[in-house]
């Protein structure tokens, strides 16, 4: 998750800096303990600004709070680097899978709560270190952290001064409903087996390239990233004859969406992974 957040996949040197480590909020609720848990990183050649570093997946965990750009391959200099005060944390839970849904406040926290409550206290501990406020606030999230972006701007609107939300997850439900979609399609093609073995890696290889082949340059860049995958609408069938029809047929299901019985609607798009 850590190229996804914020946090990095590699080691990141950064110059001396004080580390704060808590929690908000500790409490016994529905299924066990619940806190907020956050990770402060304060420079000491601060630049006066301050970044909150959004989660990633369904969060429950701490990525290293330094401001890498979240996005796979970004070179750029992440920000505790360029003299970020930069906070990070868990949205308020720490159960693994959806195990912390059957508490309502954890998952108000997950959903916005988390976001305000977290900021106030990094606000808090910058005027501790430094004696001032910082002078401009940003939030900055890729996926779920896009979503928690989208929040900060919709409900913390004098917080930040700034938001990039990256990719971020809309229509949650929908989200879901695509996802179980998705695997009775694949599972019904894989038969007995796993539904990730419906597909081989050739077949996976295959659909990749013609994807590459149709959307690749729609940009303007043919650079192996289909940048502009709103442009994209590709169509299985340029791989008849490389794929069985039965293959042709998932991918045509899995890529329409899920279809409810009754209406005959879609009920939401499929979800990019």
């Amino acid at each position: 998750m850590s190229g996804m957040t914020g946090g990095s996949p590699r080691p990141v040197p950064a110059g001396p800096h004080c580390l704060v480590e808590g929690r908000i909020g500790d409490r016994e609720g529905v299924g066990g303990h619940y806190a907020i848990r956050f990770q402060m990183r304060l420079p000491e050649k601060w630049n006066g600004r301050f970044l909150f570093q959004g989660g990633g997946g369904t969060d429950g965990f701490i990525a290293p709070a330094i401001g890498a750009i979240p996005s796979t391959g970004s070179t750029a200099t992440p920000a505790l680097q360029r003299g970020y005060a930069v906070v990070s944390m868990d949205s308020g839970h720490d159960k693994p899978n959806l195990d912390f849904a059957v508490d309502q406040q954890a998952v108000l926290d997950l959903a916005y709560a988390s976001i305000g409550k977290v900021s106030d206290t990094a606000k808090a501990l910058i005027r501790a270190r430094y004696g001032r406020a910082a002078q401009t606030s940003y939030f900055m999230g890729c996926s779920n952290g896009g979503r928690e972006a989208m929040q900060a701007a919709m409900r913390f609107p004098t917080e930040f001064d700034g938001v990039v939300a990256g990719n971020p997850g809309f229509h949650l439900s929908r989200a879901a409903l695509g996802s179980v979609w998705d695997v009775r399609q694949f599972q019904a093609l894989a038969g007995k087996g796993p539904f990730y073995d419906a597909l081989t890696q050739s077949d996976l290889d295959l659909v990749s390239s013609a994807v590459l082949k149709q959307c690749d340059e729609l940009d303007g860049v043919k650079d192996g990233i289909v940048a502009a995958f709103g442009k994209c609408h590709f169509d299985p069938k340029v791989l008849r004859g490389k794929l069985s029809q039965a293959k042709l047929d998932t991918l045509n299901a899995v890529m329409g969406g899920p279809v409810p019985t009754v209406t005959g609607r879609y009920a939401g798009p499929p979800t990019p992974s």
